[in-house]
């Protein structure tokens, strides 16, 4: 069984967060739309420019064969009436000044004649003149021009003077623009979904970019609100002892030294708990300080083994040495700081070691690595639960909830290990129990006085 610190029922995203996802997407929205905007509108100009020329190059080329048909004397209705019909042109020819009777190949909007007659006067005022004799017995005289029918329709249209063989041919000829122009529209539209659709994509990715981007943030804000939140549990419980302390001395002034003794006692509790929030809160900011220097990896255990061997005897265990032969390759580290990371594994070793048993200190060296370790004989930790013991504030046994460990231990013991390069290892002592074992690398390493390090 196990008992967590209550968690804030809250998502990853708080409000301010979510306002700043939001923020960020419009703002990331805006930027890269801008671009797609651009990019769609200059390929959309280009794409209409080229399907404009391609129209115009088409309808040069038709007037261009009907000039040459002209000169070379062999019209007839059949082929006309197949032009018109296979380009959507409207032609009307002269011959000296002439009509010739062509009835078309197809009915527009606007009677033909009127759409001549127009066609002709626009004609007229560019300069071309299809019912007199061009100037040049070689090269017809040609302007285009616009012409728009009653029903409001446009069409482009081609006035021309040719010479003949036997003096001269005035020629008109219309397309309907309306074909074109709903080309061009259509390629408006397809441009302007493919802009639709890019904006709602670029928003989708931008929000989740946005979302990854503050993922780190929020889940820090969360740790925080949930490390705060469990401070404050955890410290309810000294304040209610000393408080009802405080009440019962004054109901009962005969038992005051008992008293006493509880709020120092309490006080005590609450004084390691501060110095363990402040740890880690220096560790979190990157401000924890340490005195790094060449360390005796055997003196360290050594030390740690005389120092701590009362404490564990205390609780009705017995400490255990185990040191190779060999003597311990040198590290580089805070032995201070090194000490309080094996105090903790001591004292975790005591809380659930069996009374009567062993707690075992080894140390060896394994491939450029001191590793430091404390095994017990205790219940051991499931494996389910071996990945969440370096948490703040967890505790695997629920009913230890009113001793004197916080669930803090192995979480200053885990900063601590990565301030010095190293790591911590959780295993199964054989028999029954756990073994957490510090592994801390060789170095050589030039001393310094002080090292600010940084989880």
């Amino acid at each position: 069984m196990k008992r967590r610190a209550a968690q804030p029922p809250r998502g990853p995203y708080t409000t301010p967060l979510r306002q700043l996802r939001r923020r960020l997407t419009f703002v990331f929205t805006v930027l890269t739309g801008t671009v797609l905007t651009v990019f769609l509108a200059i390929t959309l100009g280009l794409a209409q420019k080229q399907t404009q020329l391609s129209a115009q190059s088409m309808f040069d080329a038709s007037v261009d064969t009907l000039i040459v048909t002209l000169q070379t004397g062999s019209v007839s209705d059949t082929a006309l009436a197949q032009t018109e019909a296979a380009d959507g042109l409207l032609i009307f020819i002269t011959d000296n000044g002439t009509p010739l009777f062509f009835s078309g190949g197809w009915a527009p909007a606007t009677p033909r004649g009127t759409l001549l007659e127009r066609a002709a006067e626009a004609g007229l005022a560019e300069g071309v003149n299809m019912d007199a004799a061009p100037r040049s017995s070689v090269y017809a005289s040609r302007v285009t021009v616009t012409v728009e029918g009653n029903a409001g329709e446009h069409y482009t249209a081609a006035v021309c003077s040719v010479p003949g063989q036997r003096g001269w041919y005035g020629l008109a000829v219309l397309r309907d623009d309306g074909p074109l122009r709903r080309t061009l529209t259509r390629q408006a539209l397809l441009y302007a979904a493919l802009l639709s659709g890019g904006l709602a994509l670029l928003g989708a990715v931008n929000w989740f970019l946005a979302g990854r981007a503050l993922r780190p943030t929020a889940e820090a804000l969360q740790k925080q609100r949930e490390f705060v939140a469990a401070a404050g549990h955890e410290l309810r419980g000294p304040l209610a002892v000393v408080k009802t302390s405080l009440s019962a001395m004054q109901a009962s002034p005969a038992d005051t030294p008992q008293y006493l003794a509880a709020i120092g006692s309490e006080a005590d509790r609450m004084a390691r708990l501060v110095d363990d929030l402040l740890l880690l809160a220096g560790s979190d900011a990157g401000t924890w300080r340490m005195r790094m220097e060449p360390v005796d990896a055997d003196a360290l255990v050594i030390g740690a083994h005389e120092q701590f061997a009362p404490l564990v005897k205390a609780r009705g265990l017995r400490l255990a040495l185990d040191l190779p032969e060999e003597t311990l390759p040198p590290l580089w580290g805070d032995a201070g700081r090194l000490r309080q990371l094996l105090l903790v594994f001591i004292s975790n070793a005591c809380a659930y070691a069996p009374a009567g048993s062993d707690v075992t200190l080894r140390a060896r060296a394994e491939k450029g690595w001191v590793l430091l370790s404390v095994e017990d004989h205790g219940p051991g930790v499931p494996d389910a639960e071996k990945a969440h013991v370096f948490e703040r504030f967890y505790r695997a046994d629920k009913s230890r909830t009113g001793k004197e460990h916080y669930g803090l231990g192995l979480s200053v013991a885990q900063e601590l290990a990565a301030l010095h390069g190293g790591d911590i290892l959780l295993t199964d002592t054989p028999g029954g129990g756990a073994t957490f074992t510090l592994r801390l690398p060789v170095r050589a390493r030039k001393a310094q006085r002080t090292h600010t390090g940084s989880a």
